[in-house]
């Protein structure tokens, strides 16, 4: 095995190469002409407005805390400070705020901060709002004050016991999503103890990933003794990218006088050298950095990230400006190619660990032997796009409006009490919405103008709670999740189950199927699983509410565990949500896949509040079951819809209540030939005045169940 950087001394005085005969474009893009002067600013402020507008007005559905999407947050948030249109935090702020202002579920995994770069990034524009800081200083003291000593290496399995190789900073992407988030949190805290486990853990990255004579990074150890089919190392373009578009985030927060300034800013030069060596003539990178003929294609996320830093340098004084313009004007150029002029930004290599995939490169072995697998088929065109692509574009604009002289200046603290003033407004209007509710023992909520729902999150595991559906009766057309939530967990704890005029929650789930839960048939009974253990909002057009969640069942299928993966939407004007769910034996979001030969019939409940006096109606032929009963004096239906061919059987249940007092209606099904159900579920309640009798309910249920969503 080579030899590569153990233990980097750096210097600051590294100096930059040449720029003048800049490598051939391989394939994909005519050479790029570097204008001799900067782009008008107009220009690079209209391009930022055409690619923010096409990106709002076309949710990619990425979940809201996910990875994908923490880089689109930072371009927008820097898009805002650099035109001073605040419009372009709202997105960012309503999306915090259905998230919770909370990282991803995945403890130590880097992937699972990145979101918090944009949580603290508003909380440091207005330090008053405390729960933008709370979740991410918790759950980050908890891994400081706890560190891991073991050396990790990625897809290895670690010798401690409950510790994952991605518990560590072991792949190039991390030094992106984590490093950033302790440099703000010492910003926002002044506690110097996240700048030292940052600098520690950041710097063993560096000893393990590096290579100095390149002045690029591997994607992680796997790859040091890979190379592509013509011989030649593989460094990837987007996870060199990741690295670098951080090192300017880092070096923000970072004091002056900081003891490792020096190291960071030495590291940010000596990269510029490997990335300055690697472009192409038309301006762009290709995904695999020395081996531009892999994947002939000029790509936009790594090129975009690179743009970005190359840009900060020059405005923050770190890199020469008569040096680097000729390569940041040739990378801007190629970057403008790659954004259509509706905004939309293509040519975005799709999620993956390398320039084609990990298992396309000659693999070294100990005895020296060569293994070289097929590759795998990887999109990568112009309509190829990701969130994080769009965000490395908005980083290089923001940059490049600056650089430009046409940056704004605005005081963030007044930029963010506009956008939040427009998102107070925006809140009052009638939409679908869903949000994560860390404040209310992790509920996760959904409503649009005629109904509501709740779920119970991990926080209940402990009690008599699980996985039914919860029904809140709403009398107004706007929202009212985070007023009612509000007012019960802050300081006038007043409680959403008492109707103060917009309605209340009067319905009792419990540990039963609610309005819709599900559950499995398991040797003549009913199996349930606990609350969800994860819970994501998805980003969507304010017309459906969409999110997911995972359940956890306590059983196994050949010795492996099982866990329901839930898809939920609620549209405007619909009283009922959709679901689509599949059983795998991993919780991965990305990885998991239905299990085949399923072998339970999966059973879709309705209960009742009071068995003695509901209704419950089982219609098979017709895919519905129904439950019609009054709750606090008023007509209330339930009711479920199904695909009346999926339809094994219906029956009627006593629920597991002490007292008696609840039944459940099912209705039986099996997985389809792709592993999932699909069914809707929804409530009418008297009080909203549109559906008043329960003969109404039952016909708008057999409406329902003639159509198709």
């Amino acid at each position: 095995m080579r030899t590569i950087l153990y233990g980097l001394a750096l210097s600051a005085g590294i100096g930059m190469p040449a720029l003048a005969a800049a490598p051939q474009p391989a394939g994909g893009t005519p050479a790029a002409t570097a204008p001799a002067a900067v782009p008008k600013a107009t220009e690079i402020a209209a391009a930022i407005e055409r690619t923010v507008a096409w990106q709002l007005a076309n949710p990619s559905g990425t979940a809201m805390r996910d990875w994908v999407i923490a880089p689109l947050y930072d371009g927008l948030i820097q898009a805002a400070l650099a035109t001073g249109r605040a419009h372009y935090l709202v997105p960012v702020l309503r999306m915090g705020q259905q998230s919770g202002w909370t990282l991803g579920s995945r403890g130590r995994f880097a992937d699972d901060h990145a979101v918090g770069h944009a949580w603290l990034d508003l909380y440091l524009m207005n330090p008053r709002r405390t729960e933008r800081l709370a979740a991410i200083r918790e759950q980050m003291s908890g891994i400081v004050d706890n560190p891991i000593a073991e050396k990790l290496v990625y897809h290895h399995t670690p010798a401690t016991p409950g510790v994952s190789f991605v518990d560590r900073w072991t792949w190039s992407d991390a030094l992106y999503m984590g490093p950033p988030v302790f440099a703000r949190l010492y910003s926002a805290t002044g506690d110097a103890k996240y700048l030292a486990f940052m600098d520690r853990e950041y710097r063993a990255a560096v000893d393990a990933l590096y290579d100095r004579g390149e002045h690029l990074f591997y994607r992680d150890f796997n790859f040091i003794d890979k190379r592509t089919a013509h011989g030649r190392k593989v460094f990837w373009s987007r996870g060199n990218g990741w690295v670098y578009a951080a090192l300017p985030q880092i070096l923000t927060y970072l004091p002056k006088n900081h003891s490792s300034r020096g190291y960071y800013e030495a590291l940010f030069r000596d990269m510029t050298i490997g990335i300055l060596k690697t472009q192409q003539a038309d301006g762009l990178w290709r995904p695999s950095l020395l081996d531009p003929e892999e994947v002939p294609i000029g790509e936009t996320s790594g090129s975009g990230f690179f743009v970005y830093g190359l840009a900060w340098g020059i405005n923050h004084g770190l890199l020469d400006r008569a040096a680097t313009w000729p390569a940041l004007a040739r990378g801007w150029a190629g970057l403008m190619t790659r954004v259509r002029s509706d905004g939309y930004v293509g040519y975005v290599q799709p999620i993956g660990s390398a320039p084609r995939s990990e298992e396309a490169y000659l693999t070294v072995m100990p005895d020296g032997t060569k293994v070289h697998a097929p590759p795998k088929p990887r999109v990568l065109d112009p309509d190829s796009t990701q969130d994080y692509g769009t965000g490395a574009f908005l980083l290089a604009a923001s940059e490049m409006l600056r650089l430009a002289g046409g940056a704004r200046s605005v005081k963030p603290a007044a930029l963010l009490a506009d956008a939040e003033a427009r998102l107070a407004r925006e809140a009052q209007q009638p939409r679908a919405y869903a949000r994560v509710v860390p404040e209310r023992m992790d509920d996760l909520a959904w409503e649009n103008d005629k109904v509501a729902f709740r779920m119970y999150g991990p926080a209940l595991r402990a009690g008599p709670e699980d996985s039914g559906i919860d029904a809140w009766f709403k009398k107004v057309h706007y929202p009212v999740l985070d007023k009612w939530y509000g007012l019960a967990t802050g300081k006038q704890q007043k409680s959403y189950h008492v109707d103060r005029g917009e309605g209340y929650d009067a319905y009792h789930v419990g540990d039963t199927r609610g309005v819709g839960g599900l559950g499995l048939w398991v040797d003549g009974r009913l199996v349930t699983s606990d609350t969800f253990v994860k819970g994501h909002v998805h980003w969507s057009k304010a017309d459906v509410a969409e999110f997911s969640n995972i359940f956890e069942y306590p059983i196994k299928i050949d010795g492996k565990p099982v866990y329901e993966h839930r898809y939920s939407r609620l549209k405007m004007g619909e009283r009922m949500t959709e679901i689509r769910s599949f059983f795998s034996h991993s919780q991965s979001l990305y990885d998991s896949h239905p299990i085949r030969d399923f072998p339970y019939e999966v059973a879709i409940g309705l209960v009742t509040q009071d068995a003695r006096r509901a209704e419950v109606v089982l219609d098979g032929p017709r895919g519905l079951i129904a439950v019609t009963e009054p709750v606090d004096g008023k007509p209330f239906g339930a009711g479920v819809v199904i695909d009346p061919a999926r339809v094994v059987r219906t029956a009627r249940l006593a629920a597991a209540d002490k007292e008696g007092k609840h039944a459940h209606g099912l209705v039986f099904t099996r997985v389809d030939d792709a592993g999932y159900v699909k069914y809707r579920s929804g409530f009418a309640w008297s009080g909203d005045g549109e559906i008043t009798r329960p003969a109404e309910w039952l016909d708008y249920l057999a409406r329902q169940a003639g159509r198709r969503p």
